[in-house]
């Protein structure tokens, strides 16, 4: 069959060695379900120079630590290309020391140099950090605000804010951003537009902020260091197992970042066996999950992680991935323990020795965490954490800390769920 003229122009620049034709038909023959010809041009691509093609093959060297060197240099090669998705990953990359050694500053300046160029997604992480630090922090109000436009978990964001009342909040933008995001259907904009509806009315049309006169100087000199350890008293829940609360612990907009974030990549829940390593339909639970690896993570998400190691009371390296959870009605996790059988996932970063689990809603009816030996029920607020631990010190599990999610009777459960090993976390 013959190549579309459209496909054929492509080809003959391709063939020519323009390698951003060689990385656009590698794309549309990859669409077309040519896989090998399209990986072909993807790697021509690559060899180019082509910073997009660049970024994808780093992307598919993201999965295991062994791997992740190669990943940084090809990342590190499309960024000095001018690729705002490159300076993004390598700043989570360079935050978490993952293939890399770990080095803050040049995270942000990763970070801040893709959000200057006016990549809405740098901009919205960029301001969930100094959030952070200041909730009502002028920069970033405007930051997310810009990035709101253009951006769909800053558009969550900006919603969430003006429900929350915050100083600044723009509800006539709230408004228009709850509408764009119930046309893309965003999974929680009904929850915003109800809690929007409960403020008053906006009065004046909204004006987006410029960020061309930003100081971002005096920005960069604010994310000099990461976002401070919380300050978090516990609040013990049960001795066995050991159970401990910490009460609004995220903000409630911060809480929306990680729904927005992870949304796109909800799926049925599934496990990974133990055993084998492969994929299987999750048997005890039948939500949505989405696990958020190196690649769907970004600064804020990193900063994120490191609350709940923080709270957990454990390294961040010893995390597993994030892990969003979205319960509709009926919709239960039941009775189980988180600890791992013996095993060569177990071999490798040891026992999941305790548990994180951030509610990022309150908005339903049932859903408590259930630890059935001492019969305790716990429903968190919008912002708490559950922190528990799952073994002793040997790494015997604990039976006591069997729990369970109860169906959900009314409304939708939004929940982040972060295990941590013994030791640093083996992928």
């Amino acid at each position: 069959m013959a190549d579309r003229p459209d496909l054929a122009d492509l080809r003959r620049r391709a063939e020519a060695g323009e390698a951003r034709a060689q990385y656009a038909l590698a794309a549309a023959l990859s669409g077309a379900g040519a896989r090998e010809e399209a990986e072909r041009w993807l790697r021509a691509a690559a060899d180019g120079g082509e910073p997009d093609a660049l970024y994808t093959l780093a992307t598919r060297r993201c999965g295991t630590r062994a791997s992740l060197p190669d990943a940084v240099s090809l990342l590190e090669r499309a960024a000095a290309g001018g690729s705002p998705a490159a300076e993004r990953l390598l700043a989570v990359l360079y935050a978490d020391g993952l293939g890399v050694a770990a080095d803050w500053a040049a995270a942000t300046r990763f970070a801040l140099s893709a959000a200057r160029r006016g990549h809405a997604g740098a901009q919205r992480e960029i301001a969930m950090l100094l959030f952070a630090a200041d909730g009502e922090d002028a920069d970033a109000a405007d930051l997310i605000e810009a990035a709101a436009r253009r951006d769909a978990v800053a558009a969550a964001v900006c919603a969430r804010r003006a429900a929350q009342g915050r100083a600044g909040a723009d509800r006539a933008l709230a408004r228009d951003c709850v509408k764009k995001l119930a046309a893309a259907r965003y999974p929680n904009a009904g929850a915003l537009a109800a809690a929007l509806s409960a403020g008053e009315e906006a009065r004046a049309p909204y004006v987006v902020p410029s960020t061309e006169s930003l100081d971002w100087d005096r920005i960069a000199e604010k994310l000099a260091a990461p976002p401070p350890a919380p300050v978090a008293s516990a609040e013990r829940l049960c001795e066995a197992p050991a159970a401990r609360v910490f009460r609004d612990a995220f903000a409630a907009e911060e809480c929306e970042y990680v729904i927005a974030a992870g949304a796109p990549f909800l799926r049925p829940s599934q496990i990974a066996d133990p055993r084998t390593g492969e994929s299987r339909a999750d048997p005890y639970r039948n939500s949505l999950a989405a696990v958020l690896g190196p690649v769907d993570l970004d600064l804020a998400l990193v900063a994120f992680n490191r609350r709940l190691a923080a709270l957990a009371g454990r390294p961040a390296e010893n995390g597993e991935f994030l892990a969003l959870l979205c319960y509709a009605p009926g919709q239960e996790y039941r009775p189980h323990g988180d600890w791992l059988p013996p095993g060569p996932d177990r071999e490798r970063g040891g026992q999941r020795a305790a548990t994180a689990l951030l509610y990022l809603n309150d908005d339903y009816e049932g859903g408590e965490t259930h630890f059935l030996a001492p019969d305790i029920r716990f429903r968190g607020a919008t912002g708490d954490v559950l922190v528990f631990e799952n073994a002793g010190p040997d790494g015997a599990p604990d039976p006591a800390s069997r729990h369970a999610g109860l169906p959900v009777a009314r409304g939708v459960k939004w929940l982040a769920s972060k295990w941590f090993r013994e030791r640093r976390y083996a992928f």
